[in-house]
């Protein structure tokens, strides 16, 4: 699961701005190979008077993001954490470096074998002797998903 976390100060995105991010991210991820279910992106809106760094007010926009990778790991090779990052840097900075608006993220990895959707792991979470479970999740989920997104 990428889930991106995306802290902003009020009114830097417009609901189009938010929406094409999210598109972005999502075909970030599938030409990676990952199903689109898999990729959530959640926007919150930060107040002045609520953000802080270094102890003090912010006093220009910012956008600040937590990117956490559950479904695949960058596994310590550089040239997969360049890859994430060039990629992360081609949805975001558009809408924020490119503006003058400070962008900062860091990239979070969680075992997959700790991930669950609705009760079911998905099948990055399992070993090569666990194929044939892999498969019957990996129907399951995208069954379920086909319908609902």
């Amino acid at each position: 699961m990428p889930f991106w976390n995306i802290y902003h100060s009020t009114g830097v995105f417009t609901d189009q701005d938010k929406a094409a991010i999210a598109r972005g991210a999502t075909e970030f991820y599938s030409r990676a190979g990952l199903p689109a279910f898999y990729v959530h992106t959640l926007f919150t809106s930060m107040e002045r008077e609520n953000s802080f760094t270094g102890g003090k007010l912010h006093s220009t926009p910012f956008v600040l993001i937590e990117v956490a990778h559950v479904a695949r790991n960058w596994d310590g090779k550089k040239e997969h954490a360049e890859y994430i990052k060039k990629g992360i840097d081609r949805v975001m900075m558009p809408f924020t470096t490119d503006k003058g608006i400070h962008l900062e993220y860091a990239v979070l990895e969680g075992p997959a074998a700790l991930w669950r959707i609705d009760g079911v792991d998905p099948p990055e979470a399992f070993g090569p002797d666990d194929k044939d479970q892999a498969e019957v999740n990996r129907k399951i989920l995208a069954g379920k998903y086909r319908s609902s997104l």
